[in-house]
């Protein structure tokens, strides 16, 4: 159990929520909200909303992810499940973000930079970052209406669409028809950047979603003649 995910807000309910309520949430969020795969649903937000009600459905899972809500740095007794990862979304660990592929020492010696070698995503975290001032500079010049692409799991075959409403360091806002669960990693592909970044919310809008991220991986694209350079 990845605790890192607030499995409350990914049912929309509040943390004192009975059974009941987060039953019913579950089920909106599920049949009326089109989650489900077999309603066209993303697999993964799927598979995440089913996480959070498989813990909070069940009286001592509850009580176990609540105590580590509370306290991150909670030992459970033998007789637990082994102790939740408490390291912070988004700082380094030795992995990449997105698929978790093991980063080898030459990478490793590179400084962070650079691309994972199985799913393409940038490796050094946004805190990571060289020159605050020139990725300011960077950021003004990205447009805040362009298409993007991400992917919710890996492998998948065929990214989902998007436009994007506005961006900046810490992260991007964009529409799709798509739904995104709270706290859900995707990675992003536009003309101008590339990132990993954790969902903080998702509002139906019309029929679509509008999505908020928070970059956990970035890197920006500048073009050079005919060619485009990462850097990250």
């Amino acid at each position: 159990m990845k605790n890192r995910r607030n499995y409350y807000r990914i049912l929309h309910v509040q943390p004192d929520a009975p059974r009941e309520v987060i039953r019913s949430s579950y089920r909106t969020i599920m049949h009326k909200m089109r989650v489900h795969p077999d309603l066209g649903g993303d697999e993964a937000a799927a598979a995440l909303v089913n996480e959070a009600y498989s813990v909070l459905n069940d009286e001592e899972h509850r009580s176990a992810y609540d105590k580590v809500r509370e306290n991150p740095g909670w030992t459970r007794s033998a007789n637990d499940e082994p102790s939740a990862d408490v390291v912070p979304a988004g700082e380094w660990q030795g992995c990449c973000a997105f698929c978790a592929l093991p980063i080898d020492d030459e990478q490793w010696q590179e400084g962070l930079t650079g691309f994972c070698r199985r799913c393409d995503s940038p490796l050094a975290p946004v805190s990571h970052l060289a020159t605050e001032d020139a990725d300011r500079r960077t950021i003004s010049r990205v447009p805040k209406q362009q298409q993007v692409q991400f992917l919710t799991r890996w492998p998948q075959l065929q990214p989902h669409g998007g436009r994007s409403d506005d961006v900046s360091l810490s992260g991007m806002r964009f529409s799709t028809d798509v739904y995104l669960a709270a706290d859900q990693t995707i990675k992003i592909d536009t003309n101008s950047l590339k990132a990993v970044a954790e969902v903080v919310r998702c509002q139906q809008v019309g029929r679509g979603w509008e999505v908020g991220v928070r970059f956990m991986n970035l890197c920006f694209a500048r073009c050079r003649g005919s060619f485009v350079e990462a850097r990250a």
